[in-house]
């Protein structure tokens, strides 16, 4: 068992109502809901989680006001998904799951919270989040599940398996991460400075500050190419680090047997049976009915059968 699962609300939904267009559910109030609802049962084979927690990114978004660059390659959100991420957080809010969401911060900032205040109070913490920034919260008590194409392909992100594909202790991915860039972000990081390059620096060095302080030392191409992007790389630093000193309120989530037993019963009434099915199946461990027995094959025929 694990003490606490805290989840990017706002990427779950993301992928959810994206997974739901094509289906014929897809203008059903609810149907977003049920899909956030299966997802979290199959990370429940992780846990199980007596806590729950849902963060979810504001609308307002201090990086983008200071940062125009960043995240300006994607599109709007569409007028439809963003319905669906308030009405979804009001769902989980009905059903007594603890949801957090802060003016100016994003989802990642509620979950750095949320996994200082578990380490300082000595409980285990998973993070549900496919942002490899949280991987820079990995530690002690903290595990990252990310999930990749296929979301029951969760990636759990542990001390050892950061080190053993990155190259670098989990507190020094950030480091790493502003070298390299984040295209996803529409960050550029140092020319030429790859994930590899940029692991080996860190390595040696310790951290940004310290290669940039031995400029004179390194390679003159590396050295070229980190001094004309050391606006970037201290931007990326800024931009990736999370938000400090937010407050998630943690002790007011108090341990339950079955913290998916009332969203399940919440998409029931929502006419969404199958996945409040799966909800209580994986969370209480209940196998669905069992098929009845065929009857058995009769004997296979025999020359007594054969007729006169």
């Amino acid at each position: 068992m694990r003490d606490l699962l805290a989840v990017d609300g706002s990427s779950l939904v993301h992928r959810a109502w994206h997974s739901t267009r094509g289906s014929e559910d897809a203008d059903r109030e609810g149907v977003v809901t049920a899909a956030v609802t299966s997802m979290l049962a199959s990370t429940w084979s992780h846990g199980p989680y007596p806590r729950l927690l849902v963060a979810f990114d504001h609308p307002v978004n201090h990086r983008r006001r200071d940062f125009p660059e960043y995240k300006a390659q994607r599109a709007p959100t569409p007028d439809g998904l963003r319905a669906e991420l308030d009405r979804t957080a009001a769902h989980l809010g009905e059903a007594g799951i603890a949801v957090r969401r802060t003016e100016g911060v994003e989802a990642d900032d509620l979950l750095a919270a949320t996994s200082d205040a578990a380490r300082e109070r000595g409980l285990t913490c998973d993070l549900l989040s496919s942002d490899r920034d949280l991987i820079a919260l990995v530690g002690g008590t903290v595990r990252l599940l990310r999930p990749r194409q296929r979301f029951t392909d969760l990636v759990v992100e542990d001390e050892a398996a950061v080190r053993a594909t990155y190259g670098v202790e989990p507190s020094a991915y950030v480091d790493l991460a502003a070298l390299r860039g984040d295209t996803s972000d529409g960050l550029d990081g140092a020319p030429g400075i790859g994930p590899a390059r940029a692991a080996r620096l860190v390595r040696d060095h310790g951290s940004v500050a310290a290669i940039y302080r031995a400029l004179p030392d390194l390679p003159p191409a590396i050295a070229s190419s980190l001094r004309s992007a050391r606006d970037a790389v201290e931007r990326n630093l800024l931009l990736m680090s999370p938000v400090p000193h937010l407050d998630v309120a943690l002790d007011a989530l108090t341990p339950t047997g079955d913290p998916l037993g009332p969203l399940a019963d919440l998409v029931e009434r929502l006419g969404f049976s199958a996945a409040a099915r799966r909800a209580r199946r994986t969370t209480t461990g209940t196998a669905p009915p069992a098929r009845p027995a065929m009857p058995p094959m009769p004997p296979p025929p025999t020359d007594r059968d054969a007729p006169a």
